[in-house]
């Protein structure tokens, strides 16, 4: 026996004998009531991390990871794109994953992952919920007894609602009517069917508070989808999004911004998904499909839907007798008042294109074009700075995309035209320079004149990807196995006007974060974060603006510990502090939350309480809230008071879960209250949300 074989073999014992000793103490049920948790728990630390403010739909991400869980993902039969929807390795990682299996055979166990290169103790532990070594039954094997025997049910039912009644809500003293049409319920019904990934189907409606159910729910959504390893990889027909090569040419899914996970700026386009969530714009209407021939995959897709459209009333609207003017697009959904009603689905929107990609390994080239019309001409305002705002009816995108594994490198990129003739690319690489050494890089070069209504790219200006140079450097040193030192900078500069900036500007953004991690069950970190901006002076009255420098600075303490074998808590205390022409704003948030969760029990709580002091919009500070499962928030902490929130998730029985929630900001003094759900008066701002889930 060689001694890397003899090396090999001892490390392989010794972590199976840990993790074994370890295991040995919870039994199956035990393990089973630990799935959302965790799964939450990594939910928790992406979105705790990404831009403050930043709404991103996680529950693809979740239904991803929920059902590895429950079918764990076979490491020695995984692809590529298998293993990036995981969203825990990078493609380094799984560039010596698939190294290791091709020179020395198929893994026998997860713990012998600690012999791959870059994989650490802590990747084993977070993967190893959702992957394992065991061979899977193939579709060949495919009965319709399989079938219904196999195959996973989720229904959810789902209320809110906000305590005190926004001015929408109450009746006009002149016409005794409401501007809301509907009442202040919010209520959300789906239905999930899976079959071992290969084939899922759906069912979503909702209604969102102020929105009449006189013609049923305000927003439907349904889809079918088959995915497989033959000639037909992918097919799906109803609602879909499309995710290809960076985002600068087509993304309508979730991606990540800028955040203490630095290697999260490569995006990992997969093609085509099922659309599960309810944001009423941010996908695709139709049928699509992927073709593979060994290492070629053709994809093409089709969407003909209706969206919302402010139609423009102080123009002669129409212009033909299919087209009409319309100022703006609203992306909120809310159909509430007469005018939002009047919006709804008043515009046509057809969308196609394709998608062709050669892949080889770890190295993958694809080619993408997409054609997006509108039955409107859009109008925007007449502002300078919406000079190279998209006005046509009908665009086309064109791009280019590559990415490849080399060494320890991993390197990325896209390049896209318009067809104004506006061009925009990025490029970057992820770099393992050490085991304990991780080095990334962003550089993106959008044009002022670019257009396009779907990209989501990294950046600053993800939806639009115009207007922006910039370059993005970050680095994760491990300090031996308790600490990591994460940060990075990022410089921008904007070539053309924007939003309250007339005129071209320049942006810095600096984060560096401090973690010790003496276990897998306590951590505290320490973060320091300092944007510098520009915005138009508030002080200058004359016809003609400058934009002034702003400073925005927050520290952070987070510390989560386990107080007790059934009690997990988090304490966080963070300052912010706002620096403008006209003075300082300064903001402080400090909270604490309860984790209740005895092994065995039918019940888990959760608890916080907060103390804020924010007077100033300016320095508001963001806060991750536990929901009811698979809703997600990351509200604003402003004004003077406190902040109250308790959870509890009952499991019925087998199948049967019940989740309530209460929530509370209570102000100081009584103030205006502004949110989705309208304007109110009051010193209290509270809500209720119910949840019941039926697995079958």
């Amino acid at each position: 026996m060689t001694c890397h074989s003899f090396i090999r073999h001892l490390c392989l014992w010794g972590l199976t004998l840990s993790l074994m000793l370890t295991a040995l103490t919870h039994s199956c049920g035990q393990i089973e009531d630990q799935k959302n948790s965790i799964i939450e728990q990594r939910i928790e630390e992406i979105a705790a991390t990404l831009d403050e403010g930043q709404e991103l739909d996680y529950t693809n991400l979740f239904e991803d990871l929920a059902y590895y869980f429950e079918h764990p993902l076979n490491l020695n039969k995984a692809t590529v794109d298998e293993l990036r929807e995981l969203q825990l390795l990078t493609d380094i990682q799984i560039s010596n994953l698939q190294k290791h299996i091709a020179r020395y055979g198929e893994l026998r166990s997860v713990f012998e992952l600690q012999a791959v290169a870059d994989f650490d103790i802590p990747t084993i532990r977070n993967i190893s919920w959702f992957v394992t070594v065991k061979p899977t039954l193939q579709l060949s094997a495919f009965s319709m007894r399989e079938f219904f025997d196999d195959a996973t049910h989720d229904l959810f039912i789902r209320y809110k609602r906000n305590l005190q009644l926004a001015d929408g809500f109450i009746a006009d003293p002149a016409t005794g009517v409401p501007d809301y049409a509907g009442s202040p319920d919010y209520i959300y019904t789906r239905y999930r069917l899976n079959y071992k990934k290969s084939f899922r189907a759906g069912l979503t409606m909702e209604k969102d508070a102020g929105e009449s159910l006189q013609r049923g729910p305000d927003f439907y959504s349904a889809h079918a989808m088959y995915s497989g390893q033959t000639w037909l990889r992918k097919l799906v027909v109803g609602d879909y999004q499309v995710l290809l090569g960076q985002g600068l040419t087509c993304w309508n899914g979730l991606a990540f911004g800028k955040s203490p996970f630095i290697t999260n700026v490569k995006r990992n386009g997969i093609g085509l998904r099922p659309y599960s969530s309810v944001q009423e714009t941010n996908f695709f209407r139709g049928a699509a499909t992927t073709l593979g021939f060994k290492d070629v995959e053709v994809t093409a897709f089709h969407s003909d839907k209706h969206i919302d459209g402010n139609v423009d009333a102080t123009a002669d609207s129409v212009l033909t007798d299919d087209e009409f003017i319309v100022s703006s697009l609203p992306a909120g959904g809310l159909h509430r008042t007469a005018s939002e009603i009047e919006n709804k689905n008043q515009v046509r929107e057809t969308v196609y294109g394709g998608n062709v990609k050669y892949t080889h390994r770890l190295f993958s080239v694809g080619a993408t074009a997409i054609r997006t019309a509108i039955d409107a001409q859009l109008a925007p305002n007449l502002d300078l700075y919406n000079m190279y705002k998209l006005t046509a009816s009908q665009n086309v995108n064109v791009g280019v995309d590559y990415q490849a594994v080399l060494g320890n490198t991993n390197f990325f990129g896209e390049a896209a035209r318009s067809q104004n003739g506006g061009f925009s690319m990025i490029n970057g690489f992820v770099a393992a320079l050490h085991p304990r050494l991780t080095l990334t890089a962003v550089h993106r070069w959008f044009g002022k004149d670019y257009q396009n209504t779907k990209a989501n790219v990294f950046g600053e200006n993800n939806l639009t990807a115009a207007n922006e140079h910039g370059l993005y450097t970050g680095l994760q040193a491990n300090l031996g196995t308790k600490y990591t030192l994460t940060t990075y900078a990022d410089i921008v500069s904007y070539p053309w006007l924007r939003y309250r900036v007339d005129a071209p500007s320049l942006a810095k953004d600096y984060l560096v974060q401090l973690n010790f991690k003496p276990d897998k069950k306590n951590e505290i970190y320490l973060r320091y974060r300092r944007r510098q901006n520009f915005v138009n002076s508030s002080l200058d009255e004359s016809y003609i603006t400058s934009p002034v420098a702003t400073l925005q600075e927050n520290w952070r303490v987070n510390a989560s510990y386990q107080a007790h074998p059934n009690i997990q808590m988090r304490t966080r205390a963070e300052w912010s502090l706002y620096t403008t022409e006209s003075g300082q704003s300064r903001g402080f948030v400090i909270y604490q939350d309860v984790n209740y969760k005895r092994l065995g029990s039918r019940a888990t709580f959760s608890l916080r309480y907060a103390i804020m002091d924010s007077p100033s919009w300016n320095s508001r500070i963001y806060a991750y809230e536990n929901d009811v499962l698979y809703a997600f928030s990351i509200l604003p902490y402003y004004g003077r008071g406190s902040r109250i929130y308790g959870m509890v998730k009952i499991d019925i029985a087998r199948g049967i879960d019940f989740w309530a929630r209460y929530g509370a900001f209570l102000y100081d003094q009584t103030r205006v209250i502004t949110d989705a759900s309208g304007t109110t008066t009051d010193h209290i701002k509270s809500d209720v949300h119910l949840q019941l889930r039926f697995q079958f």
